[in-house]
């Protein structure tokens, strides 16, 4: 049985309605690693709704969080001043919107094209809101409980000052403080300069302190089931103390939880938003056809970490899910991978196979042809599709499009290359122009099909007793104007049999 799946049956053994939630603090461009999260618990959602539950998807922007450095994609001048304000209250690094939305609507974009909807939860407005009022004052008035559960689970000592709320200074920097008088919903501090400033926590100046506002927002929602990080679930971490404190402070149950791995870029570690290290989900639908990001997360369990490479590595991920989805309509697939492959799709899924469009291929025609027409004509002159419906013209134009992305921002240099429209001005030896006259002869007379090219090389070298790269190597540069590129077979009769025996003719 699919992760999914086994989640649901738990969920409905305990109700039949729910609350998923899942959520993140804007800090910098939210990333593949980020959207596991959510997609994650997407998956749970649609599981729990197929079985006859009744699931929804809250996803929670922390927008109410301090700015905590100035992260390498940030101008130090402009945002050394910023430290410590509420991500909703401080410009963006571009435009006029403030810098929490800068950085989400990109997301929430990424997300609809994922096929998730989630209801979005400002946590900066439900503070203003006061939506928080009463779990704060259950917290304040049970302080002295509160400080004992963080100190025993967390094995950390808190100051003699501590009072549950961070507080926001007269400039409206987030801080710490020591209190002097409190009167709900007021709360007056002394802060590092000696001043006396007051809050009013029921409209939101100042915020719970992380290890209170999560269980507060599982309290306030009605959260009954979340997805998060390895780094919430370590021994003694936030979700140890959360659970105590939704329990014994609040009053509700625990809700139930998946812990998921990180992704990882290959070579380079785990996505961080705040490194750097990290491609944005919006940047990433560049380039990644949507079905299959979602596949390449719904498929392994939440626990094991996702090696991502965005260079040939991805035209692999794209061409296993192609594979999974012509055994999916032939139904040679197992229960989990059949599964996943329904959780994957953004759509409904056809009734009729697709047709299979090699994906490596299509990187060839989309550098080589002028829009998807041309695209198509070739696809159908080289016999792999024959007529495409509706559906299937809209996916191959999401894949060239896609193409296009990933080779403008990620494709290493050798899978790029230009058709030289003049015959590039190149000396060939003595031994290379009798071999020019070989392959030009042979060109005249081949099938003209990508099999009976690619097999014509070899032909040459058992006649000519030349290794077949050289042949290779002088194609690619009387056409390319350099010594390597795609699949030659292919790409040769996507040419057509005149453009290339009149290219070595010019020689």
């Amino acid at each position: 049985m699919h992760w999914a799946d086994v989640v649901a049956e738990k969920l409905l053994e305990s109700g039949s309605e729910h609350v998923i939630s899942s959520g993140i603090t804007p800090s910098g461009p939210i990333h593949l690693g980020s959207m596991r999260e959510i997609l994650t618990a997407d998956a749970i959602v649609k599981a729990v709704n197929d079985k006859g539950g009744k699931a929804r998807l809250v996803y929670v922007a922390d927008n109410a969080d301090p700015l905590r450095r100035v992260y390498p994609f940030l101008d130090e001048g402009k945002y050394k001043e910023l430290v410590g304000f509420p991500l909703a209250e401080i410009p963006a690094p571009k435009g006029d919107e403030s810098y929490d939305q800068y950085f989400l609507r990109p997301f929430f974009e990424a997300l609809e094209r994922v096929g998730v909807y989630p209801e979005v939860v400002n946590n900066y407005q439900f503070y203003q809101e006061g939506k928080f009022e009463e779990c704060t004052k259950r917290i304040i008035g049970q302080s002295e409980t509160v400080r004992e559960i963080l100190e025993t689970v967390s094995g950390r000592q808190l100051p003699k000052n501590w009072f549950p709320w961070t507080f926001k200074d007269n400039d409206g920097r987030l801080c710490t403080g020591k209190v002097t008088k409190y009167d709900w919903p007021y709360v007056t501090f002394e802060n590092e300069k000696g001043e006396e400033v007051t809050n009013n926590m029921a409209i939101g100046e100042g915020k719970l302190p992380w290890r209170l506002d999560w269980p507060s927002k599982w309290k306030v929602l009605g959260v009954t089931f979340e997805a998060f990080g390895k780094d919430h679930a370590t021994k003694g971490g936030s979700y140890d103390t959360g659970k105590e404190i939704i329990e014994k402070i609040l009053g509700s149950k625990v809700p139930h939880h998946i812990v998921y791995e990180w992704i990882n870029l290959k070579g380079k570690g785990a996505m961080h938003s705040s490194t750097g290290l990290a491609i944005p989900a919006e940047e990433m639908l560049r380039m990644v056809p949507p079905e299959v990001i979602r596949w390449l997360i719904m498929q392994p369990q939440p626990n094991r970490h996702i090696d991502f490479d965005p260079g040939l590595g991805l035209l692999n991920s794209v061409d296993k899910y192609d594979r999974t989805e012509q055994d999916f309509y032939d139904k040679k697939l197992e229960e989990n991978s059949t599964r996943a492959f329904e959780l994957s799709q953004i759509e409904s899924l056809s009734k009729n196979k697709p047709q299979v469009l090699p994906y490596k291929h299509l990187v060839t025609l989309t550098q080589s042809k002028d829009g998807n027409d041309e695209i198509i004509a070739t696809l159908r002159r080289t016999g792999y599709i024959e007529n495409l419906d509706g559906n299937g013209r809209k996916r191959l134009e999401t894949r060239t499009k896609c193409i296009e992305g990933w080779l403008e921002k990620h494709a290493p240099e050798s899978v790029k290359f230009v058709i030289q429209e003049e015959p590039p001005e190149i000396e060939f030896n003595k031994e290379d122009q009798k071999r020019i006259n070989l392959l030009r002869e042979k060109m005249s007379e081949v099938g003209w099909t990508p099999d009976e090219i690619h097999d014509s090389f070899y032909e040459l070298q058992e006649a000519s007793k030349t290794p077949a790269k050289e042949y290779f190597r002088i194609m690619y540069s009387v056409i390319l104007g350099k010594e390597k590129g795609p699949r030659l077979g292919f790409f040769l009769a996507t040419m057509g049999r005149d453009f290339v025996t009149e290219r070595l003719g010019a020689y």
